[in-house]
């Protein structure tokens, strides 16, 4: 999953960042006078974890009106797409094709086409869209409307608002549930989540998170649904609640927490702590810190690449990324981003391919008479999990006989009998049948037919169970056995 994180403040603070560059000329032209050499001021970015799980990072500058492209296997920045507006928070489809990115201050969101890195649409939303996210079948959007009290349900194909639900006290965070059927929605002023059901788009729940007139600025559901992370940046804690129950169920300390996220297998939380230069790591399990990772100046953004071996951390007041190993809890590159990037979010892992097993199965039936033979039943099942679009299996003979059959797609030669199957749903079988004539003085022969899958799309991922064989012994056509 990827997170994104807002300032606590819809308009962040001037950064005295803007006066690192010449800050820096300055100093190594003393140190340069003094026969001294100059450190760099960025490290050369380690390569990240390489591999299909470790996408494409977009980082939202907020006063550098722009989104900072980073390929996260070579750790290059690839592109800057100028947006022309400040920009508060973005969201990434499930699949991964477009992104979306707020502009509070001028009342509107951008889409981005992920494959060309352009802007394809700037559409006027809300009065101060801040935070967003995306529902997991990629329809619609969430955004919370900080000076709106609301919100909004943006529907990204019309690019058209559907529908807006009160939400009093500044609004700055929505996280959508793992099923899709329900949102969280925190506020700024007054340290409430509220709890909306996304097929009504009503407020079905309100929980108290900060307990004592906390603030909220940042939201993140455990990918199993269970746990909800809200950051207090007010009260200087995380709280944990407990989705089933609508309870606070612990809080976690930290110095101004403004983002969260939680790994992929729920065991882990990551909290950006914005005061303390460091993002904690907390035991999903006891709710207790485990470790400490070093961050720069504002962490304000987190986001985790989807195979979760590194966690991306945006510092607002440095003008950097960090790259951290989730293995180590140690920083492994830094990357220079535009002015004060604020969130950040990872393309997804790109879907596997679609895959049917298949399973053969083959029964034999003896038949004996004076024109005794075999009968043969052919079962192929889908055990999906996508559907079966056409397949092919093969059933050889020994000895070659005089196989016969009336079954669809099924043609015979001497020593075999082949069967082309369509379209077949996950979890749906079907059947071919085909006789072999016995002799009447076979005098003890014996008969193999082996079925054997031969093609199929998609893709087959278990071959183990492709395959059937059944055996049958003749003593005359009059007395068959088959095993």
């Amino acid at each position: 999953m990827h997170s994104r994180v807002l300032p606590p403040d819809p308009r962040p603070p001037l950064s005295v960042r803007g006066f690192g560059p010449a800050l820096a000329v300055v100093l190594v032209i003393l140190l340069a006078a003094a026969g001294i050499a100059a450190p760099a001021s960025v490290a050369a970015p380690a390569a990240p974890h390489a591999g299909p799980e470790n996408p494409t990072a977009y980082v939202v500058n907020y006063r550098g009106r722009s989104v900072t492209v980073i390929d996260t296997v070579t750790g290059a920045t690839t592109a800057t797409i100028d947006l022309g507006k400040t920009t508060t928070s973005i969201a990434i489809t499930p699949d991964g094709t477009r992104a979306y990115v707020t502009h509070g201050d001028d009342k509107a969101i951008s889409e981005i086409d992920t494959a060309s890195n352009t802007v394809t649409a700037t559409f006027p939303f809300g009065t101060f869209p801040y935070d967003i996210e995306i529902t997991p079948d990629g329809t619609r959007a969430y955004v919370a409307d900080n000076t709106g009290a609301a919100v909004r349900v943006l529907d990204l194909a019309t690019r058209t608002q559907t529908a807006s639900i009160p939400a009093e006290g500044d609004p700055v965070a929505v996280a959508i549930t793992p099923d899709g059927k329900e949102v969280y929605a925190g506020s700024n002023g007054n340290g409430l989540v509220r709890v909306i059901d996304t097929a009504t788009d009503t407020v079905t729940a309100t929980i108290d998170a900060g307990g004592d007139g906390g603030a909220t600025s940042a939201l993140a559901i455990a990918p199993d649904g269970r746990r909800a992370y809200v950051t207090d940046p007010r009260s200087d804690r995380t709280a944990v609640l407990d989705t089933a129950t609508r309870t606070r169920v612990a809080t976690v300390p930290g110095s101004r927490p403004t983002a969260v996220t939680v790994s992929a297998d729920n065991a882990r939380a990551y909290v950006a702590n914005g005061n303390a230069r460091t993002v904690s790591v907390i035991d999903t399990a006891t709710s207790a810190i485990t470790a400490t990772i070093p961050a720069g100046a504002t962490p304000r953004g987190l986001a985790l690449t989807p195979g979760g071996q590194d966690l991306y951390i945006a510092n607002a007041g440095s003008w950097n990324v960090m790259v951290a190993d989730t293995a180590t809890n140690t920083v492994t590159a830094t990357h220079t981003t535009g002015a004060e990037p604020v969130s950040v979010a990872i393309t997804p892992a790109p879907a596997p391919p679609p895959a049917a097993d298949l399973q053969v199965a083959l029964a034999a039936t003896p038949a004996p008479g004076l024109a005794g033979r075999i009968d043969y039943t052919l079962t192929v099942t889908n055990h999906g999990p996508a559907p079966l679009t056409s397949a092919t299996v093969t059933t050889t003979l020994t000895p070659a006989g005089r196989p016969t059959t009336t079954a669809p797609g099924c043609t015979t030669t001497p020593n075999a009998v082949t069967c082309s199957i369509d379209t077949l749903a996950a979890g749906a079988s079907t059947t071919r049948a085909f006789r072999l004539p016995v002799g009447l003085l076979a005098l003890g022969a014996s008969y193999q037919a082996t079925a054997t899958r031969t093609t199929s799309t998609p893709t087959d991922p278990d071959p183990a169970n492709d395959t059937a064989t059944r055996t049958c012994t003749a003593t005359t056509s009059l007395i068959i056995r088959c095993t």
